[in-house]
């Protein structure tokens, strides 16, 4: 008998909503088991179940990835997108309330005073709320100061304006360090050599090697490795190291989707 989820281990409310939204999901497409959605997703038994009980909310890429896994999109284009959007505004609502705390509990302003004085604004002008909120929260350059120094070569995409975190770091050093052991295939002849049902271009293989981005589905990151292991012979308990360094990298995967800021 296929073991229950449970209920989600957090109050009532939007993140309530939103983990019986995620759970709703698998039930109607299938009410798979975890160890079933891991095997085909290429994503942890404890990845999924995370994202489908909490306490922690996930990062909005997972949430998105998941998602599409659930809904195929030869199943329908516009089906899979309506469960993305609906999905996507109920992890907006958790996340306003685990950031904000629920309406009820949100503190209401002096009634004699003005909205400047709360933010500590003079001008008189209507303040926008967005400025506020970050006047008061850590410049990026004390965040980034207070991060955890790391030398590493690998830098994030430029337009998200903010370096790795540790957690990224780990990743691209750990498949880096196999793509060494592997011999440094070329890009290319590990692109030609990509099963069909998991194709990887050049570009999204420069991207994971350079530290740009992250591979979004666990599944091609293991299609990929086991094409780099071709490149070079292993004896038996070569493989079997092999193997314990695959499910590292898979696992530094996890934890840093995981770390992403939510």
């Amino acid at each position: 008998m296929k073991r229950r989820i449970g209920e989600p281990q957090v109050p009532k409310g939007p993140q309530y909503a939103f983990f019986e939204l995620m759970q709703r999901h698998v039930l109607n497409q299938g009410d798979r088991s975890l160890a079933a959605l891991s095997k085909e997703s290429g994503w942890s038994r404890q990845t999924w179940h995370k994202a489908l009980r909490g306490p922690e909310l996930p990062n909005r890429d997972l949430v998105k990835a998941l998602v599409e896994h659930l809904f195929p999109e030869q199943e329908g284009s516009e089906v899979r997108r309506k469960a993305v959007e609906e999905t996507l505004a109920a992890w907006t609502a958790a996340v306003t309330e685990r950031r904000f705390g629920s309406r009820a509990d949100q503190a209401q302003p002096p009634s004699d005073t003005s909205v400047d004085k709360v933010f500590g604004a003079e001008s008189t002008e209507p303040l926008d709320t967005a400025a506020a909120l970050e006047s008061q929260s850590p410049s990026r350059g004390a965040a980034v100061e207070s991060r955890e120094a790391a030398v590493s070569p690998f830098r994030w995409n430029p337009r998200k304006q903010r370096d790795n975190l540790p957690e990224e770091i780990r990743f691209f050093e750990l498949i880096n360090n196999y793509y060494t052991g592997a011999g440094r295939p070329p890009v290319r002849w590990i692109a030609e050599r990509m099963p069909k049902e998991s194709p990887v271009t050049r570009s999204t293989l420069s991207d994971w090697l350079n530290g740009r981005s992250l591979p979004s589905y666990g599944g091609s990151l293991r299609a990929v490795l086991r094409v780099m292991r071709q490149y070079r012979s292993d004896t038996v308990d070569g493989l079997e190291a092999d193997a314990a360094e695959q499910d590292r990298i898979d696992e530094a995967l996890t934890r840093a989707w995981w770390a992403r800021p939510r």
